[in-house]
């Protein structure tokens, strides 16, 4: 699945999230390529790291590496990227699908400071930059304590949401992988695996798999089963019945129904229901 991003409306989003919050922020796409970030220039810190080639290609790397831990995540986490830098990272997603991820980029904790810079140089030298010359830039590093970062991460999760409902982000409309997650959603209740819906969009079940591992970040069996619990679980909130539940998301065995719900959730349909009235 392709993702578009509304990148002027988007750099003034990003501009007042650093004005409150002061943090540097990046936004990457759903392929992790960098769309846009504020303030556009990196620290001096990592601008002498990414000056190298090794250091260059392991930025390139823990970025890439830190959104497919979101991908599987389906949440923000913090993080220590490759040059001992605090970093977090959240998800864009509507429904099953990742559009892309917003991270918090640049920081330093402010519990146990020294020692983080320290250790920042240090891993720095490995890259080729002089300890001295990291000393004098690790300044320009925002240092933060462990409650902001984690204020921080929350309201980079609310402005995750905020860019999808406000259509600076949303999926390409000529793309087929928004079809089949509109087919899927449309027919939960019906009978649905890998070969109905190859047969549905003419597609064989080896590109079928990686396009929904690249656009879901999981196999489409997988997606099918994530899309009926998220229905069950909107079902049980509005009332229903757990087996007219089951039914309408396309489950034939009320038991095996709540099986995989309570596998999916940790709890049972009526536990579920229980904890979230």
């Amino acid at each position: 699945m392709i993702s578009t991003f509304d990148i002027t409306n988007l750099d003034k989003l990003l501009q007042d999230f650093y004005t409150v919050v002061r943090i540097r922020i990046s936004i990457f796409d759903d392929d992790f390529n960098l769309v846009t970030e504020y303030p556009k220039d990196a620290p001096i810190f990592c601008r002498n790291i990414r000056s190298t080639k090794d250091g260059l290609k392991a930025c390139h790397d823990c970025d890439k590496s830190a959104c497919l831990r979101a991908k599987k995540l389906r949440k923000p986490h913090i993080y220590t990227c490759h040059a001992g830098i605090t970093e977090a990272i959240t998800p864009i997603q509507i429904g099953g699908g990742v559009l892309g991820y917003a991270i918090l980029a640049q920081m330093l904790p402010a519990e146990g400071y020294e020692e983080a810079v320290k250790n920042a140089c240090a891993l720095a030298e490995k890259y080729g930059v002089p300890r001295a010359k990291s000393l004098t830039a690790v300044s320009g590093i925002s240092k933060r304590t462990t409650a902001e970062i984690q204020s921080a991460v929350h309201i980079l999760d609310a402005i995750s949401s905020y860019v999808y409902i406000s259509n600076l982000a949303q999926w390409r409309n000529d793309d087929i992988s928004s079809n089949i997650e509109a087919y899927i959603k449309a027919n939960l209740g019906e009978k649905l695996n890998s070969d109905v819906v190859c047969q549905r969009f003419n597609c064989s079940r080896s590109s079928l798999y990686q396009l929904s591992l690249k656009t879901f970040g999981m196999g489409i069996m997988k997606y099918i089963l994530f899309c009926r619990i998220e229905r069950a679980k909107e079902l049980l909130l509005a009332g229903e019945t757990i087996s007219r539940t089951a039914e309408e998301c396309g489950f034939t065995e009320y038991n095996y129904f709540c099986k995989m719900f309570k596998k999916s959730t940790g709890c049972s349909p009526s536990e579920f229901r229980n904890k979230n009235q």
